[in-house]
C-alpha cells in the first residue's frame, strides 16, 4: 500500500509540474519514486529518509543546472504582440488573400500576413502591422515616400 502511495505521489508531482511549470515539483515527484523503490525493502522512516534526501539533492543540484538550459539566449524569444503593432515589415513572399499566401518578417521573426482591405503586396515591399489575429498579422502596404 506505500508502494502505490509513492508512485501516486510521485506521478501528481511531475504531472503537476507540466501545468505549473516551475522546475521545483518534479523533482519532488522524482524523491517520491525514489522512495517507492525503497519502500520494496525498508521501513517507512527510510523511505521518508530517501524522498527528503533525494528531493532536496536535486533541487539544490540540479534545477540551477535545469533553469539555465531553459533560459539560455538562444532558445525561442518571447516577444510581447503589443511591441509590434505599428511597425514596419518586410514582405518575403507575396501577400494574396485569394491564394491564402503571404508571409513578413518583422524583428527576425516570419510572421503569416493578410492586408487589411484584401490587396496584394508584392515581395520586397514593406507592409505597416495594424493588429494580430491568432497567428496571422493584419497589414497594410506602406506608404510611398
Amino acid at each position: 500500500m506505500v508502494l502505490v502511495f509513492w508512485i501516486f505521489l510521485g506521478a501528481l508531482m511531475c504531472a503537476t509540474e507540466i501545468f505549473i511549470p516551475t522546475f521545483f515539483l518534479f523533482w519532488f515527484g522524482l524523491g517520491a519514486f525514489a522512495a517507492a523503490i525503497t519502500s520494496l525493502f525498508a521501513d517507512l522512516i527510510i523511505q521518508i529518509v530517501v524522498f527528503i534526501a533525494v528531493s532536496a539533492v536535486l533541487v539544490i543540484f540540479t534545477r540551477p543546472i535545469a533553469l539555465k538550459i531553459l533560459q539560455r539566449k538562444d532558445s525561442p524569444r518571447q516577444i510581447s504582440i503589443d511591441e509590434i503593432i505599428g511597425k514596419r515589415a518586410l514582405v518575403i513572399e507575396p501577400i494574396d488573400v485569394e491564394k491564402n499566401t503571404g508571409k513578413v518578417k518583422i524583428n527576425g521573426d516570419v510572421w503569416r500576413a493578410i492586408t487589411v482591405d484584401n490587396s496584394k503586396v508584392m515581395i520586397n515591399d514593406y507592409v505597416v502591422i495594424l493588429r494580430v489575429e491568432g497567428t496571422k498579422l493584419v497589414v497594410r502596404r506602406e506608404e510611398q515616400k
